[in-house]
């Protein structure tokens, strides 16, 4: 398996894909801007994994990415120090600074 691609600290956009199948990926994250904070270990993809592929399913590097909420929610309306985090698999996550 190839090394992972983002490190601790990197800011990464998560993709605003759709998804026919299961996927783990929450709507209110897709198209947003937050920064890694953990690398998990290599797992089946949750599509994979939904259908009980856990042996055999596509593996990839997973990552904790922390956001302000405040990014999440326009009208948020709590402390400014407010966080999430959520966990993705790689293919979800592109470099924020793509194209730049």
């Amino acid at each position: 398996m190839a090394p992972p691609k983002y490190n601790i600290g990197d800011r990464v956009v998560v993709r605003d894909e759709t998804t026919l199948f299961h996927a783990r990926t929450q709507k209110f994250t897709r198209g947003r801007t937050g920064v890694v904070v953990e690398h998990r270990h290599e797992w089946v993809i949750p599509e994979d994994e939904a259908f009980g592929r856990d042996e055999d399913g596509r593996k990839e590097h997973f990552y904790v990415v922390r956001f302000e909420q405040r990014d999440l929610w326009p009208d948020y309306t709590g402390f400014d120090i407010d966080t999430l985090e959520s966990e993705f698999s790689e293919r979800w996550l592109e470099p924020a600074d793509k194209g730049k």
